[in-house]
């Protein structure tokens, strides 16, 4: 696994060897990156490399991580929040994966390459866990399975439509976010819904 450093020097060091694996990644693609590309492109030694990263897998996976970091960084975790609110944090997600080294390339390697799809689920399985807890902390009497459910629901309908706007160039990005942030909305409402129809039964 990845070792992430504490020194100030070492996580610019850490930093500048994600930003280059990124940037290979775009240019070549997941079978042609190697730790010795990435060592070069970032200006270190190998052997430099290898302090931080046991291979190129557990080098893509920790870049990978820090995508997934940054967007779930995004996600309002309010469980009022509205339609319009749930599609800005979409369009935001957009700006801070283009804004990453490779940030497109990242997240089809995560969906493509087997032995990386464990850090999407992490991520996304962590995310929803942290909804289904800011809901059950409003709102106690919701019913968890259901919550899990849909939380995980609303984690992979947004992620998918992240996908979405970078595979299919041309699509109108908002209008996509808008319809995504709908879907959600509805999951959102029927998992309050439940609840209360719960309490309504004699």
């Amino acid at each position: 696994m990845a070792r992430k450093p504490v020194q100030k020097r070492a996580i610019a060091t850490y930093e500048k060897l994600l930003d280059a694996a990124g940037e290979l990644l775009e240019e070549l693609g997941v079978e042609r990156i190697s730790t010795n590309l990435v060592a070069k492109r970032a200006g270190v030694s190998p052997p430099t490399l290898y302090n931080y990263f046991s291979d190129k897998y557990d080098l893509l996976a920790a870049l990978g991580e820090r995508l997934m970091e940054r967007q779930n960084a995004l996600v309002p975790l309010d469980p009022g929040v509205d339609e319009r609110a749930i599609a800005a944090a979409l369009l935001a997600h957009i700006e801070v994966t283009l804004a990453h080294p490779g940030g497109p390339w990242v997240m089809r390697m995560l969906r493509a390459v087997p032995q990386l799809a464990k850090v999407r689920l992490a991520s996304h399985r962590a995310l929803a866990a942290q909804l289904v807890e800011q809901a059950l902390a409003l709102d106690p009497s919701l019913d968890r399975t259901a919550l899990e459910r849909r939380s995980r629901l609303v984690v992979e309908l947004g992620y998918a439509a992240i996908e979405m706007v970078f595979d299919e160039s041309g699509q109108d990005a908002e209008a996509i976010m808008l319809d995504t942030a709908r879907a959600i909305g509805a999951l959102l409402d029927q998992s309050n819904g439940q609840a209360q129809s719960d309490r309504q039964l004699p």
